[in-house]
């Protein structure tokens, strides 16, 4: 019986444990080499299998054991060493069953142990050679699952950018014409919601960045204020220099917009107060 044979009938024979009593303390080294890396150790007995650290385990795909620092001592005594050249598929449910499994464990010792002649030190080093499969295992219905977030994803950022572009153009026609910068929040509410599909909170900051300059060309000043104060508190929190750019910059446009409103309220009172005096003085006269 082989390692394969041992991890097909490994749970349903219990008789099949080591059977050479003489030796109470068996054990095996696994020197296992994947694809000319260098080897890794992987340690079992009957009690136990153990791998160097949790890496391994991870890599490997195989829930984390125990884990310690191993040295090889007496491999240059015995004169008998396995080798099984294998495919790389066999290594994880080989190293799962370890794990998991007290039957198979013991199965695997005994078995190796009986093909190593029994050693004195009571040790089989097996060195396990992983070859690349000759026919890779692919997950066609994941992959198709995929692929299809992956296109979505490219779509949504490439309707995006076209949606930067158009809003940056009604954006910059929003200061001479209302209906442009009606269009360019529309155009902004639009990047917000696909900024939320995508998961990136950066570019949901901006697209409401995006809004508040609507706003503040349409004349809603304080709207366009509030907005600005959350992005930018948003931008020092996460530490976006370039974010916080941009909103000194709508900052500066909105008190650029504040002043010049000012001085057309000022402007209009002026000429209330020139129109109230003519007429006061053509009453007089």
């Amino acid at each position: 019986m082989d390692l394969y044979g041992l991890l097909e009938s490994g749970f349903d024979s219990e008789a099949s444990t080591t059977s050479h009593r003489d030796y109470e303390k068996l054990s095996v080294v696994a020197k296992v080499r994947l694809y000319r890396n260098p080897y890794t150790i992987f340690f079992i007995s009957e009690d136990l299998s153990i791998l160097p650290d949790e890496e391994y385990y991870k890599s490997i795909g195989v829930k984390i054991g125990d884990c310690c620092e191993l040295e090889i001592d007496g491999e240059d005594e015995v004169k008998k060493k396995l080798k099984l050249r294998t495919n790389a598929l066999f290594l994880q449910p080989f190293v799962k069953e370890c794990v998991n499994s007290d039957v198979y464990r013991a199965n695997v010792v005994s078995h190796l142990n009986r093909l190593g002649g029994y050693p004195a030190c009571g040790t089989v080093f097996l060195k396990l050679i992983l070859e690349p499969p000759d026919i890779e295992i692919i997950d066609y219905a994941w992959n198709e699952r995929i692929l299809r977030l992956i296109w979505t994803r490219v779509e949504i950022e490439n309707a995006f950018s076209w949606l930067s572009t158009l809003g940056g153009a009604y954006s910059a026609l929003g200061d001479y014409f209302d209906h442009c910068a009606e269009e360019a929040g529309r155009i902004s509410l639009r990047q917000y919601k696909l900024s939320i599909m995508l998961g990136d909170e950066g570019l949901a900051a901006r697209s409401r960045l995006y809004s508040a300059l609507s706003q503040a060309q349409k004349g809603n000043l304080h709207i366009s204020r509030n907005i600005v104060r959350r992005v930018a508190q948003f931008a020092r929190e996460t530490q976006d220099h370039r974010l916080i750019r941009m909103c000194q910059g709508i900052w500066a446009k909105l008190k650029y917009l504040r002043s010049l409103k000012h001085e057309s309220l000022t402007t209009k009172d002026k000429d209330c107060h020139n129109k109230n005096g003519k007429v006061q003085n053509a009453v007089t006269n």
